[in-house]
């Protein structure tokens, strides 16, 4: 099991800022995240007594099987953001945590070959998965930086395919 917990804050998120992602299909993790659901992808300004929102992606990977999504303030010294992009067939499963509180406002970006329910889960299951002795995997996942409107439109034209 692997899951790349990777947070954003302020100036990536910030009221007005998104995701920017090649989504086919959220589904909210529990209640609370089927409250506004429809919006995801934006983010507001902390908010007092915000509770966490998790959601499950189903992304389209492009011709090259990559996976690209970035969380994009276009509003802040002309625009910034952070991407990050990686293998469909090593990482199949995205998460997105959404948390828009006062003293803890962050979005994390998680690439994943697992959900978040732990292992414990897994192996009620019968589907946690073991590596053998000497067997290695490798994953290829690529982090950087948007700065300005016209790196953030290249990675739009990219993300739409």
């Amino acid at each position: 099991m692997i899951l790349y917990h990777i947070n954003g804050g302020f100036p990536a998120v910030a009221e007005g800022a998104r995701l920017i992602s090649p989504t086919r299909e959220v589904r909210p993790r529990d209640q609370e995240a089927e409250i506004g659901k429809e919006n995801y992808h934006r983010f507001t300004a902390p908010i007092s007594g915000f509770k966490e929102k998790v959601y499950y992606h189903e992304m389209k990977e492009d011709a090259s099987g990559l996976i690209h999504c970035a969380l994009v303030n276009e509003d802040f010294e002309g625009g910034f953001g952070f991407y990050v992009s990686y293998k469909k067939n090593q990482l199949p499963r995205f998460i997105q945590w959404k948390m828009m509180g006062e003293s803890d406002y962050v979005v994390g970006m998680e690439p994943a070959n697992c959900g978040v329910e732990g292992r414990d889960k897994k192996r009620q299951r019968g589907t946690l998965k073991f590596l053998e002795p000497g067997e290695k995997k490798e994953f290829d996942l690529e982090i950087g930086v948007l700065d300005g409107k016209e790196a953030i439109n290249e990675f739009k034209k990219l993300v739409e395919g």
